[in-house]
């Protein structure tokens, strides 16, 4: 009888909900969860079955059917995207439960276009034809709704996959409690194995007091650097931390929320030295009106640079060129000596390191506006988003090296050569390289915490270099 199918999907929606609300959404979860609801279905099959339960045993073999050719469109599925469980995926398992999932589909649409409600309608209209003649006579009406359902699936998972809240998500804040796209269990104080930079002998400095040691915070990219130094001249830190590791600033003492919200909680009082790229212009007034005054020690050197896709023939652009290009006035590969297609330039997200060190560059000449996509947001409703860099076809981007190269957080691009200089780090050392940048450790005029001044010497010394050399920048000593 259909109400034991209303029965089952309702009890699996509720499990469904339990799940991400107590363990939220990530690749374990998302397969233990296939795993029961396989097991509760077939489960719910054989007791309906063998303990004479009434119901409609067609759709009870249907049901058993369905399930089994669901999870073999979920295996094949996985098998091309090379193993890879993603919540598009994901969504597959969810087709014989979309009818009576309204939070599910809350979950995955909601801030989406109203394509996905009308593949889900389509698929409820094939499961219902399905169910109706699946075992009756009309076998050829049940093969074409079998099928289009598969192509409805397909379709969903295609289109969900590929909507603009994840192609121009970049890697998304999906780690470090929504505050990096950079996985760094391995760049902890207190990971083990390591990938750290670490001295071969006692450092000249050694904070023990745990109040003394100064709360640090930074850009993405740096933060292998600090923590490293921390590491190093941190008595204990390893010990102090891991009791901290779940903390929502990822730490107490080493501490991590990306360069935008650094710059606040440095004004704010609530850490002492941030490590990234210069203040914008709005993060130096915003310390200005709370009267705080941004201190900028230079401790290493940066290349910013420009990538485009491994097969676009441009390997060198002008410093000009570039100017026109995020200005608006050159809007062709063609005309820099590339292809004849569109060139589609991506921004990044405003106060951020990248995009400050990009309106410093670009001087007077104005930004264009930056490609963005619609979100929703539930504090805001719909909110435009800056679009990170995508694998377009004319597509280009800009980053700091170490991000690209150290981090390899892009995949299949070339870096371009700036008017005829490649950014290796011995173009970077002597200055040819024209888009040379500093790496800082800021930190406000009145700190009070008398070791920052003992920090900053460290960074400058002969260790210091050395921890910010072989993480991967340019170091300042001669």
């Amino acid at each position: 009888m259909l109400l034991h199918y209303f029965l089952v999907n309702f009890l699996l929606s509720a499990l469904n909900v339990v799940f991400m609300l107590y363990f939220g959404i990530d690749q374990s979860v998302s397969i233990l969860q296939i795993i029961l609801n396989a097991v509760l279905l077939y489960l719910w099959y054989f007791v309906v079955k063998y303990k004479k339960v009434p119901a409609d045993e067609k759709l009870m073999r249907f049901y058993l059917v369905f399930t089994a050719a669901v999870f073999a469109l979920f295996t094949i599925v996985v098998w091309i995207k090379g193993g890879l469980m993603a919540s598009a995926l994901h969504l597959i398992m969810f087709v014989p439960l979309l009818p009576f999932l309204p939070f599910i589909l809350i979950v995955f649409f909601v801030g989406w276009s109203g394509w996905a409600y009308i593949f889900c309608i389509l698929i409820l209209h094939c499961v219902l034809l399905v169910v109706k003649n699946g075992l009756g006579e009309s076998r050829v009406l049940a093969t074409a709704a079998a099928s289009l359902m598969v192509v409805c699936t397909l379709a969903t998972t295609f289109f969900y996959n590929n909507r603009d809240e994840v192609r121009y998500a970049a890697h998304g804040f999906k780690y470090m409690n929504g505050y990096s796209s950079t996985d760094f269990t391995d760049y902890m104080v207190y990971s083990d194995p390591s990938k750290l930079v670490t001295l071969d002998h006692e450092p000249s400095l050694i904070i023990e007091n745990e109040s003394g040691m100064p709360v640090l915070d930074g850009a993405e990219a740096c933060y292998p650097v600090y923590s490293a130094v921390a590491k190093a001249i941190y008595k204990d830190i390893d010990k102090i931390e891991e009791q901290y590791k779940n903390d929502k600033y990822n730490g107490k003492i080493v501490t991590f929320t990306n360069t935008v919200n650094g710059y606040y909680r440095l004004v704010d009082g609530k850490i002492d030295m941030l490590f990234g790229a210069r203040p914008s212009k709005e993060q130096t007034e915003y310390a200005k009106s709370y009267d705080k005054t941004l201190r900028q020690t230079l401790i290493g050197k940066e290349a910013f640079v420009f990538f485009v896709e491994n097969d676009n023939p441009v390997s060198d652009i002008s410093s000009e060129q570039l100017r026109a290009i995020y200005h608006g006035d050159i809007t062709n590969w063609k005309e820099v000596g590339g292809k004849n297609q569109e060139i589609v330039a991506f921004q990044r997200p405003e106060g951020s390191g990248s995009q400050t060190m990009m309106e410093y560059f670009m001087g007077d000449v104005t930004l264009k506006e930056p490609k963005s996509y619609e979100k929703y947001n539930a504090m805001d409703g719909i909110v435009k988003v800056v679009a990170n860099y995508a694998n377009e076809d004319g597509a280009l981007g800009y980053s700091f090296r170490y991000f690209i190269e150290g981090l390899m957080q892009e995949k299949n691009v070339k870096i371009l050569s700036i008017d005829g200089v490649y950014p290796t780090t011995e173009n970077i050392r002597n200055g040819s390289y024209p888009l040379v940048t500093g790496l800082y450790c800021v930190t406000t005029e009145d700190e009070s915490n008398p070791n920052v001044e003992k920090v900053l010497n460290f960074l400058l010394s002969e260790d210091g270099q050395y921890i910010i050399e072989q993480t991967g920048y340019v170091g300042i000593s001669e």
